[in-house]
């Protein structure tokens, strides 16, 4: 692999030839109106909480009337957006238009016929009924090697653990045998219950119909733990299924189907509801693995739930934010909202996104992050851009006691939160900066007669590409910070990250100039020149970041 910027630089040529390509979209296939992104908070209407089926207080924005909107009018923001597909295993950015094999999303009601499926092959399998089949899966977390091998090892041993072996050993349940009066109810206590009165699951415990309906009431009312509810004898252990709650209280059988799926979803590595508020779409992934785009414009990690976060992986990801969470206090002391000039010590306050300051007391122009002069980050003065790395500056490395290694790794932790933070308000602003843009699109269109709607695009691709390489920068750092120094490693990962930070302020930059001094072409060309390098650091870390 060459270090030299010339390699890279092809790129940009490259994109300029073809520059305009994603802009030849026909008008009609823009979205309406009513297809605003519902990712820009600051433009939804007014929200309405409603209880949705993963038993959530979610947010349902109202349907947008727009019935008879001027068809000339300018889309609505969110539409037309463009995709990135990182293709590597681990780093998939999908859309609902672009998802492959593998991951899919589905609705609550695909959910259960899915479920219902596999439900079934347990049951042919094993020649037990739907509702054991349905108790064992869900006590091995609906993984069908894990019930299967310890079924074949001990299937008594297994049905007994599950709260199901009378129901596969027993005569089944139902109303009790005999007839005539004199069957006695042990919860109310009453004698003089005739058989058809009385109900008794396997295990042979009988008791009214009406005190199991109080029951399944009081169990159905607790929420989810309903699912895990056993016979009302004392120290039974024998499970309630659907098939006992569908024979004495029909009326609650629904809301009891309900949270056996939620329960199929959680326990389900290979699942996940979609985190978007009032969403009941459900991602699913034959791994376990991969990011996601919902319909509803929300994207999130399968594994995880958060948003995507290549190329650091979940666990690291975990560990990152617990160890943000215990040094918060030292990072909050050193990472202010405003910094000193470092010229005049004038106080700086950062109101955009581009790290590229300028004092207005002397002019002085330097990097936010690092404070240092911002020539020595400009590609035309031949400088070198050193915010990625860390060194530790002024310390001796020989010194081992304790006081100096604890400094030591605080430096380092510091080092990669500020710049971890750094980007991730940069992302911030760039999602604020987004919900402005067709604000930016429309006063350019109007600048210019013989500029169309299609034509202003690329102001809006450009500020997506911002927050997609803002995002992939903020979790480099927390990549870097677990990342092994072995055999040039690190310093070739950080030589990808470099490369991707120094375009990423270039567009940046170009993005938030005022409208009569912006270039098209310049900005088109930058945002496929970013969107090159994004793809780039992530396929080299899925590729196991070999020597090129």
């Amino acid at each position: 692999m060459s270090d030299s910027e010339d390699d890279y630089v092809y790129d940009y040529s490259d994109a300029s030839s073809d520059e305009g390509d994603e802009m030849k979209t026909s008008p009609q296939q823009a979205k309406s109106p009513q297809e605003g992104d519902s990712d820009d908070e600051d433009r939804k209407p007014a929200a309405k909480k409603s209880m949705d089926i993963r038993g959530e207080v979610g947010v349902k924005t109202p349907s947008s009337k727009n019935a008879n909107a001027n068809p000339n009018a300018p889309p609505a923001h969110g539409s037309g957006r463009k995709s990135y597909d990182h293709s590597p295993t681990g780093s998939d950015y999908l859309s609902p238009a672009k998802n492959p094999d593998g991951l899919k999303l589905m609705e609550a009601e695909q959910v259960r016929e899915e479920m219902h499926s596999l439900v079934c092959e347990i049951t042919d399998m094993l020649g037990i009924s739907e509702a054991v089949a349905t108790v064992l899966m869900r006590m091995h977390k609906w993984n069908k090697e894990a019930l299967l091998n310890a079924y074949m090892n001990d299937s008594n041993a297994t049905l007994s653990k599950a709260g199901v072996l009378s129901k596969v050993q027993g005569e089944g349940g139902g109303a009790t045998s005999g007839s005539g009066t004199g069957n006695t109810c042990n919860i109310c206590c009453d004698d003089d219950f005739a058989s058809d009165e009385m109900y008794a699951m396997s295990c042979g415990h009988s008791f009214c119909r009406d005190c199991w309906r109080g029951f399944l009431h009081s169990k159905v009312g607790d929420g989810p733990s309903c699912i895990y509810a056993t016979c009302p004898a004392a120290g039974c252990p024998e499970v309630i299924t659907e098939v006992e709650v569908s024979d004495v209280s029909k009326d609650v059988l629904p809301k009891f189907s309900t949270y056996q799926l939620r329960s199929y979803v959680n326990l389900n590595k290979l699942a996940r509801w979609c985190p978007g508020a009032g969403c009941t779409k459900v991602a699913s992934s034959k791994t376990g693995f991969g990011n996601i785009k919902c319909d509803c414009g929300n994207e999130f990690c399968i594994r995880c739930g958060l948003e995507p976060h290549s190329p650091v992986t979940c666990p690291d990801l975990a560990k990152w934010e617990e160890k943000c969470q215990n040094e918060s206090e030292t990072a909050n002391w050193i990472l202010a909202n405003t910094k000193k000039c470092p010229k005049c010590f004038t106080r700086i306050e950062k109101n955009q996104g581009c790290n590229h300051m300028v004092c207005q007391q002397c002019k002085f122009e330097f990097c936010w992050i690092c404070l240092a002069a911002w020539n020595e980050h400009g590609a035309s003065t031949g400088g070198y851009y050193k915010c990625n790395k860390f060194a530790s500056e002024g310390d001796n490395p020989n010194d081992q006691s304790d006081a100096a290694k604890a400094k030591r790794e605080l430096d380092r932790y510091l080092h990669y939160y500020q710049r971890f933070h750094a980007h991730g308000q940069a992302q911030k602003f760039a999602k604020k900066q987004l919900a402005q843009t067709e604000q930016r699109m429309v006063q350019l269109q109007d600048g210019n007669s013989d500029t169309s709607w299609i034509d202003v695009q690329f102001l809006k691709t450009a500020t997506e590409q911002l927050i997609e390489c803002r995002r992939v920068l903020k979790y480099t750092y927390t990549f870097a910070y677990y990342l092994e120094d072995k055999d040039g490693i690190k310093e070739r990962f950080e030589h990808h990250q470099e490369m991707l930070e120094k375009f990423t302020e270039r567009l940046s930059e170009l993005s938030e100039m005022d409208l009569e001094k912006m270039d098209r072409t310049d900005v088109v060309n930058m945002t496929r020149v970013v969107d090159k390098f994004v793809k780039n650091i992530l396929k080299y870390v899925d590729e196991g970041m070999d020597i090129d």
